[in-house]
C-alpha cells in the first residue's frame, strides 16, 4: 500500500493483530475450559461453581448471555471468536492510533470481559 506524502499508512500490522489475536483467544480458551472444569465437576463448592460461571461466561461472552437468557451452559464458539476477533482488530487500531503498548488496551478488553463474566454468574445464580 503506497501512501502520500503527509499521510499515514492506515492499514493494520499484521504481528500486533496476531499477537493480540493470540492473547485474547488464549484468554478465552483458558476461561471457557477452566469455567466448565469447575463448574461441571462431580461436587463442585458454591464458591468454585460461582468462580467456573464467572471465567465461562469472561471466555465465551456470547455463550454466557445465551445462558442467562436460557438458565443452561450452551457453548456457542463461533460467535465468540468473532468477538474475540473484533476485539484484537479494536486493541490493534487503537494501540497503532494512540501509539500506546499493546498491552493497555488487552489489559482493558480482559478486565471488562472479567466485569461481564461477575455479572453474568451472578445472574446466573439468580436463575
Amino acid at each position: 500500500m503506497t501512501t502520500q506524502p503527509g499521510r499515514a499508512d492506515e492499514g493494520l500490522g499484521c504481528r500486533t493483530l496476531s499477537l493480540s489475536l493470540a492473547i485474547l483467544v488464549g484468554f478465552a480458551v483458558m476461561a471457557t475450559s477452566t469455567g466448565l472444569a469447575l463448574t461441571l465437576a462431580d461436587a463442585p463448592s458454591a464458591a468454585g461453581e460461582r468462580f467456573g460461571l464467572t471465567l465461562y461466561a469472561a471466555g465465551a461472552p456470547i455463550s454466557g448471555l445465551f445462558a442467562v437468557l436460557a438458565g443452561e451452559l450452551p457453548v456457542a464458539p463461533l460467535t465468540d471468536i468473532v468477538v474475540w476477533i473484533v476485539a484484537a482488530v479494536f486493541a490493534t487500531r487503537l494501540s497503532d492510533r494512540r501509539g500506546t503498548p499493546l498491552w493497555k488496551p488487552l489489559v482493558v478488553i480482559v478486565a471488562t470481559a472479567l466485569v461481564w463474566g461477575v455479572v453474568a454468574s451472578s445472574a446466573l445464580e439468580r436463575v
